[in-house]
C-alpha cells in the first residue's frame, strides 16, 4: 500500500496528515488568479476517451517534464531511479523472461541518456519512450489479471492520440516551467526524491522533483477543481520527510541504506500541466511546535502499529538496524503532545 493508497484507503492515516493539509482557501497560485478557480485558461484539452490513456499521459508526461529539466541542467541523474525499472522488474518475475532488462528496457534508457545528454529535440520517438516507461510504472501499481499478455500490454494503443496530447502539454511546460525561468542552469534539483525509512514504512512513497527546496507534483488533469487527495499527497510527503529528520537524531542509523538522498522543503507546487498555472502553499504558516510534537508523534504512534514492510527490511540490506528504527519510531511515539 504506498502513500496515495494508505491516504485513501486508511483513515487513522489519512486523520494524521489531514491535521496539516492545507485548505483550497490556504492556496496562492503564481500568476495570481484565484486558485482552483474558473478563471483559469484550459491551454490544452483533455479529449482522451480511456481512463488508462489519461492514466499513461500522465506518466508519460512526468518522465518528459523531469527529462526536460536534466538537459536544462546537464545532470543524467533525471534518467535514474525510474519507477518503470520496478515495473520491468515485475514483468520479468511474471513472465520468468530475464532477458527483458536488456532486450526492452536497456533501449528505453540510453534513449534517455541521449536526449538528455545531447540536448536533443522533443521528438516522437523519445514521446514514445516515455509512454514505454510509463507502462512500466502502471504495471508495477497495478494488479497483474490472471490472463496476462505481455505483448499486447507493452503495445502502446492509440498513440496517435497520446503524442500529440503529449506535445502540447510539453509545450506548454516549456513556457511556463523552462522559459519562465523556475529552471536554469545553477537550479539544485532532485529527482523522483524518495524520504528513506519514512517511504519504506508506507511502502512507497516518491515524489516528482524538488527544485532549489520547493517540492513539484505535476497533474495533467483537466480538472481545475481543488482536490483534497492532492493536497494530503503532497502533505504526506512534507510529514514523511519531517519524520524522517525526527528519525535522523538517532544517529547509528544507516540513512544511506535506503537508497535516501538529504532533502530539505517547506514549499509545495501543484503545477497543472492542462493550464500552466501552479498552486502553492508554504508550509511555513503551520505552528512548528504543533507539528513536530502534534503530527509527527501521532504518526510514530500510527507505524507502531501499522510498520508497513519494516519486517522485511533485512532483506533490502542486512546492514540495517531494524530494531535502531523501531526504538527510534517508539521513543517519538512516547514524547508528550502540545499541550491544547
Amino acid at each position: 500500500m504506498s502513500l496515495t493508497s494508505r491516504i485513501k484507503n486508511n483513515k487513522e492515516f489519512r486523520d494524521v496528515i489531514s491535521t496539516i493539509a492545507p485548505l483550497k482557501e490556504d492556496y496562492t497560485t503564481l500568476s495570481g488568479k484565484p486558485p482552483f478557480s474558473k478563471e483559469y485558461t484550459c491551454l490544452v484539452e483533455s479529449n482522451l476517451p480511456h481512463a488508462g490513456d489519461s492514466s499513461l499521459v500522465g506518466m508519460a508526461f512526468d518522465y518528459l517534464a523531469r527529462f526536460r529539466i536534466g538537459q536544462v541542467i546537464n545532470n543524467t541523474d533525471a534518467g535514474k531511479c525510474l519507477t518503470a525499472l520496478k515495473g520491468m522488474r515485475k514483468l520479468q518475475i511474471k513472465t520468468a523472461n530475464f532477458n527483458l532488462v536488456d532486450e526492452y528496457f536497456a533501449p528505453l534508457r540510453t534513449a534517455v541518456y541521449n536526449f538528455i545528454k545531447n540536448n536533443q529535440e522533443l521528438t516522437d520517438d523519445i514521446i514514445l519512450v516515455a509512454l514505454r516507461l510509463g507502462k512500466l510504472e502502471q504495471f508495477f501499481r497495478m494488479r497483474v489479471p490472471k490472463s496476462f499478455d505481455k505483448n499486447e500490454f507493452l503495445t502502446i494503443q492509440r498513440s496517435e492520440m497520446l503524442i500529440p496530447d503529449l506535445k502540447e502539454l510539453m509545450a506548454v511546460f516549456e513556457e511556463k516551467f523552462i522559459s519562465s525561468g523556475i529552471i536554469n542552469k545553477k537550479n539544485e534539483v532532485v529527482f523522483n526524491p524518495n524520504f528513506g525509512i519514512s517511504s519504506f514504512l508506507v511502502d512507497g512513497a516518491d515524489a516528482d522533483v524538488i527544485v532549489d527546496g520547493v517540492l513539484y507534483d505535476f497533474k495533467t488533469t483537466g480538472n481545475f477543481k481543488y482536490d483534497s487527495k492532492d493536497s494530503l499527497q503532497l502533505s504526506g510527503y512534507f510529514l514523511l520527510n519531517r519524520f524522517l529528520r525526527e528519525i535522523e537524531n538517532d544517529k547509528h542509523l544507516i540513512m544511506c541504506s535506503l537508497n535516501y538522498s538529504e532533502i530539505s522543503f517547506n514549499n509545495v507546487r501543484l503545477y497543472k500541466a492542462r493550464f500552466g498555472e501552479f498552486e502553492c502553499f508554504n508550509f511555513d504558516v503551520v505552528n512548528e511546535e504543533l507539528l513536530l510534537n502534534d503530527a509527527v508523534i501521532s504518526l510514530a504512534k500510527y507505524f507502531e502499529s501499522n510498520p508497513g514492510r519494516l519486517n522485511n527490511i533485512v532483506f533490502v540490506d542486512p546492514l540495517i538496524d531494524e530494531e535502531g528504527y523501531r526504538d527510534a519510531i517508539q521513543l517519538i511515539a512516547n514524547k508528550n503532545k502540545t499541550p491544547q
